[in-house]
């Protein structure tokens, strides 16, 4: 073949080759707000970070939007009169070799009282503020038609995590969309990364939608999804409710290092079916990773459980001990009572509830079940909380929404058990706080 031609074609492999992975990092971004977590009304890869938002209603919204379908909607929750601000944020590792951060977005107001704007928050390796930048001095409030906003913000030399988003402060209705991000003016997508970090490496966000790393496991009345990465000792990765593979997006690569990372979606939730009618429970929940783990000829694995799946975790340490080598929990409960959660939790699963009444399709039908599933589950004791064997490690929020109390309780009474209360951190603490998250879940395991 003639060189030059040879060498034409060569570089139109690579071109082409590499469009495609930064397609695939465009679509890891979802600035625009278009794609929806699977069974959620929001938006993938955003997620509330400040405490003071459980005061707002944070959703999609696709009747008011700048462009697509769907906008981001922030709004004070009704009855609400004495509320600070609301932050809906994007998560993102600094791995960008530049010295300024610069963040657009399309906002639009209604009758805000205080001031709106856009936000830039910085944190450090272990997880602590280190810088914010927002627009407060501007005053943008009142009522306002689409408009793009822009701030600038340098990066500080220890940053680790950047947290940008739409933010309310006070009274009114706020909708947001179509966010840019830059780097020392370079968009996102063509930023120079810091030197050591590939894009072949970077992740592409694909966990839960993995052809590769992807199974299934045909049970009576349900088919389990599950995705495994890494090698060395198990490891079994169990979700909160409404989520999915997915949503470990942050741990999955850490934890993967040093595990056989088993990473799987809860019947009827991300890709996994459910051929049953009855309530769920997290007994079924249980006896399902059991038999995932007799599948996969696994005698015992470590089980990391955030949320329902923390739930699932206690229940499979109780019910089958010898499969629980050691057990991570954050934000589990062990009743659907008050003294677990604020019963304002409790009222606003109601009005879903009431929300999806009438509705027969089949996505509406499984979100009534996994919602009357948090009213009805779990059934824990204290009694069966004193014979479970594997050690355990027991984490939540300094603001989650399971009351402190609680999660102390659950401590109190699991024999040797380990207790880590995460300050300015939520439910959602997993992804808040993941780098100082995934430290304290390896080195539990490793010990």
């Amino acid at each position: 073949m003639n060189k030059v031609l040879l060498a034409t074609l060569l570089t139109l492999v690579n071109a082409i080759c590499f469009a495609q992975v930064n397609q695939s990092v465009r679509e890891f971004y979802n600035l625009d707000c278009e794609k929806i977590r699977p069974g959620q009304n929001f938006p993938s890869r955003w997620n509330d970070l400040l405490p003071s938002t459980k005061q707002y209603i944070a959703r999609v919204d696709t009747t008011e939007r700048h462009s697509g379908k769907n906008s981001l909607f922030l709004t004070p929750k009704p009855g609400k009169t004495k509320i600070d601000s609301g932050f809906i944020a994007f998560p993102l590792p600094q791995k960008f070799a530049a010295k300024n951060i610069t963040l657009k977005g399309w906002l639009k107001l209604e009758d805000v009282q205080n001031h709106a704007g856009i936000m830039i928050r910085v944190n450090d390796l272990q997880g602590n503020t280190i810088t914010v930048g927002e627009l407060s001095e501007q005053k943008i409030n009142g009522t306002r038609d689409w408009q793009q906003y822009s701030l600038t913000l340098p990066i500080p030399e220890k940053a680790a995590m950047l947290y940008i988003g739409p933010t309310l402060a006070g009274m009114g209705k706020l909708w947001a969309d179509d966010f840019e991000i830059s780097f020392d003016g370079v968009d996102i997508h063509d930023a120079k990364l810091k030197p050591g970090y590939s894009i072949k490496t970077a992740p592409t966000n694909n966990f839960g939608a993995n052809a590769k790393n992807g199974n299934k496991l045909k049970l009576k009345d349900a088919i389990l999804y599950y995705e495994i990465y890494g090698k060395g000792a198990p490891l079994l990765l169990l979700h909160g409710n409404g989520q999915s593979i997915s949503d470990f997006q942050n741990q999955i690569p850490d934890l993967a290092k040093e595990y056989q990372v088993i990473a799987v979606d809860t019947r009827g939730q991300g890709q996994s079916t459910d051929e049953s009618t009855g309530p769920l429970t997290y007994d079924q929940f249980a006896d399902d990773m059991k038999q995932l783990l007799d599948a996969l000829h696994i005698k015992r694995s470590n089980i990391v459980g955030w949320s329902d799946g923390g739930n699932t975790g206690l229940i499979m340490a109780i019910k089958y001990p010898e499969y629980v080598r050691k057990l991570a929990i954050t934000g589990a409960v062990l009743n659907s009572s008050d003294e677990a959660i604020d019963s304002k939790v409790f009222i606003e699963i109601k009005q879903r509830l009431e929300d999806l009444k009438g509705k027969t399709d089949n996505n509406s039908i499984e979100q009534q079940r996994l919602n009357q599933l948090m009213l009805d589950e779990p059934h824990i004791t204290i009694q069966s909380l004193g014979t479970i064997k594997a050690p355990t490690l027991v984490m939540a929020g300094d603001h989650d929404l399971v009351r402190e109390q609680h999660t102390r309780t659950i401590a109190d009474n699991i024999p040797g058990s380990k207790l880590l209360i995460f300050q300015d951190a939520t439910h959602y603490l997993p992804r808040e706080k993941h780098i100082e998250f995934n430290k304290v879940v390896v080195d539990f395991l490793n010990r």
